[in-house]
């Protein structure tokens, strides 16, 4: 091993200009290795070579590790690795005003190492199933006549193997976003030839979902089931132009899909525009959610035990003010404060008792003066109420687990990290970083969580990569080491 030197020069006096000669001592320490590394279970000792300018001493930095002086020795021995993640000290040596460090690093137990990967590769990020079998993505490959070719890829967690699949070329499928993938490897895609989806199977096998009666453009999966009988998304009836509506739409075993009931009126209480779309469901299924597709309203509704209800529908208060419009004239607008989301995919707990959103505000402290605040919410489908969360300032909620630790993002554009909310007790539990590090033992960057299993072992999230090119949104995804 190269032999690394750490050297510190302390002048016995100021140098001046008056000075016709000068003194100069130099102290030193000097080391065989500037770093060591212990296996987990590693009791042998190791041995570093101190030489000094003086007298020396040496500080160990825990108390896992024993460091032994012996003439101009250490002699250095780790306890065992039990903790579940790698550990990392420093001794110190000082002799008078110098001193050096040895860096000392002890890897964790292999059998006990999460698995934290970054999928760089993955076209446009990935998805997790909903007990945490698989992750799958897409990903995209420029041919030398400058045409694309995709190969939808699914990782099984359990065995670490990537499945890939195809290729197909963009003239036959456009692969985008991932939507949802199940626990028994069944992935949708957004085809972009379309603006709908294809799904797969790990066979490689591809198909698109049933149409709803009378519909007659391609329909979207956007959620499915942990056992891959429920599909729940969206259709139109006709094109938009035409009086068409967005309708939101389950499958059951891949049949014909029956349409959800929806509110009389909008969000806003007035005549829909656009329609609704489901978006995700809980992990069997039963608890479905979704949105409103008008005129930029956004507003969250949720199907269960067979009715529909706004999604904080304890809080939701629609007012008719007057604002003046874009000739000059006085009209009436119905303005709302209520819980919204867009196309967030993974806002419901895997139960289906939590769902996250975003509570927004809106106001016209006068007529041409319109004003809205959004914050983090969570609400309780069992019993109907909603917990708004202002601690933080603006932001959004963007999951919520079982037990109720909700994944807060602060801020309203391109956030980049995430708080753990106990929504219940209504405290933070600090960063997602600081979060997984206490429960996981795992250093990871900056980020947040978009989905966790029920029993929280694996989880997905998203985490921002910067390059010339600008911020580009990049999944990432933990799960426990893969057994032997």
């Amino acid at each position: 091993m190269k032999k690394l030197h750490f050297i510190t020069l302390a002048a016995a006096a100021a140098l001046t200009a008056a000075c016709s000669s000068t003194e100069t001592v130099y102290e030193y320490v000097r080391l065989s290795d500037a770093a060591c590394t212990f296996l987990a279970s590693d009791n042998t000792q190791k041995s570093i070579e101190v030489t000094a300018s003086g007298a020396w001493q040496a500080d160990a930095g825990a108390s896992w590790l024993t460091v032994e002086r012996q003439d101009d020795y250490l002699l250095l021995a780790a306890a065992d690795n039990d903790s579940g993640m790698e550990r990392v000290t420093e001794i110190v040596i000082t002799s008078g005003s110098a001193t050096a460090g040895i860096k000392v690093i002890q890897m964790a137990p292999e059998s006990t190492i999460y698995r934290y990967r970054v999928l760089k590769t993955f076209d446009m990020g990935a998805v997790m199933s909903k007990n945490g079998r698989y992750v799958g993505g897409n990903i995209k490959e420029l041919l030398p006549d400058e045409t694309w070719e995709n190969y939808p890829t699914i990782i099984d967690l359990e065995t670490d193997e990537w499945i890939q699949l195809g290729p197909y070329p963009n003239s036959l499928f456009n692969i985008e976003l991932p939507f949802a993938i199940s626990d028994e490897g069944t992935i949708f895609f957004l085809d972009a030839n379309t603006s709908a989806c294809v799904g797969f199977n790990l066979a490689g096998d591809y198909f698109l979902p049933a149409n709803a009666e009378g519909h007659e453009l391609l329909p979207s999966v956007q959620s499915i089931s942990a056992d891959g009988r429920i599909w729940v998304g969206w259709g139109l009836d006709d094109v938009l132009a035409f009086g068409g509506m967005y309708r939101p739409l389950k499958w059951t075993d891949g049949g014909t899909p029956e349409v959800l009931p929806v509110p009389e009126l909008n969000f806003r209480n007035e005549p829909y525009v656009s329609g609704v779309m489901a978006r995700g469901c809980s992990a069997d299924g039963s608890v479905i959610y979704g949105s409103t597709w008008d005129n930029l309203d956004y507003g969250m509704l949720y199907w269960k035990d067979g009715k529909v209800d706004w999604v904080g529908s304890d809080v939701r208060e629609v007012r008719t003010v007057q604002i003046e419009n874009s000739v000059g004239e006085m009209i009436d607008s119905n303005i709302v404060n209520g819980m919204i989301c867009t196309a967030e995919l993974t806002n419901i707990s895997p139960n289906g008792r939590w769902i996250a959103g975003t509570y927004r505000t809106e106001d016209y402290p006068s007529p041409r003066n319109y004003v809205q605040a959004r914050y983090p919410a969570f609400f309780n489908t069992e019993t109907g109420t909603t917990t708004i969360v202002k601690d933080f300032g603006e932001g959004s909620a963007a999951h919520v687990t079982d037990d109720g630790l909700g994944i807060i993002l602060v801020g309203t554009f391109l956030p980049s990290s995430g708080i753990v909310y106990d929504i219940e007790n209504q405290v933070s539990l600090g960063s997602v970083q600081e979060w997984v590090l206490d429960n996981y033992h795992m250093v990871i960057p900056m980020c947040y969580i978009t989905y966790m299993t029920p029993d929280k072992s694996s989880m997905i999230g998203s985490v921002i990569e910067y390059s010339e090119l600008g911020p580009r949104v990049v999944s990432w995804y933990m799960a426990p080491p893969v057994e032997k």
